[in-house]
């Protein structure tokens, strides 16, 4: 947010995503609303790109963020639900960034949808860090008026705070549902070389077998 958006924004959403480039784990995408003193207060607190915090303080943050935001969605994609996913996109001929533009637009319109339910109006900033632009808006279209919203979808939004905020929410989900997963399966995941990975009999629970190639 610049000086120049000041009060001209009823909310600022941002959305990201976790694990998009990582074997381990799922692939958690979220969206975050923010009002203007809320997007402030976060960066007061530290919020940034998660990619440029340590784990414990994204796990703190995150607490943070949802206790303070307008609203947030997380979508939740594990391994398993990911790889018969990756199966059918190479069967219909499509790819990862198909999978991400309608992840990224469901966690958007079910926090859309909470604004509606909570009474705001006024123009809203949708923020989004850039992989496929031409996919991303037209699966946002199928749920969403574009033209009631400012669209800004390029690389490195996670200068917005709404997007910093997503990132650190997905990053927080994703890390505890590995510290989950290892519990379940009695094996720290995080310590596991691909070699070992690849020979785990679990590792489609835990792994996206694409990446491990």
């Amino acid at each position: 947010m610049n000086i120049r958006e000041l009060g001209r924004y009823a909310a600022f959403v941002g959305s990201d995503e976790a694990g998009k480039g990582e074997w381990l784990g799922p692939l958690t995408i979220a969206a975050v609303a923010l009002s203007e003193k809320q997007s402030l207060y976060l960066v007061t607190q530290g919020v940034m790109d998660s990619k440029k915090l340590r784990l414990e303080t994204i796990i703190e943050l995150a607490k943070v963020i949802r206790s303070s935001c307008l609203s947030y969605h997380v979508i939740t994609i594990s391994p398993l639900t990911f790889n018969k996913l990756m199966e059918r996109m190479k069967e219909e001929k499509q790819s990862l960034n198909d999978i991400l533009a309608w992840g990224h637009s469901k966690a958007i319109a079910n926090v859309l949808e909470e604004l509606v339910k909570k009474g705001l109006s006024g123009r809203i900033k949708l923020s989004i860090d850039m992989f496929d632009k031409v996919k991303t808006e037209k699966r946002l279209k199928r749920v969403l008026d574009l033209g009631k919203f400012d669209l800004d979808h390029r690389p490195k939004a996670e200068e917005e705070t709404s997007v910093a905020a997503a990132s650190i929410i997905a990053r927080s989900v994703r890390e505890l549902w590995v510290d989950v997963k290892s519990k379940e399966l009695k094996i720290d995941l995080r310590k596991l070389s691909t070699i070992d990975a690849k020979s785990n009999p679990n590792v489609r629970y835990f792994a996206k077998v694409n990446f491990l190639k």
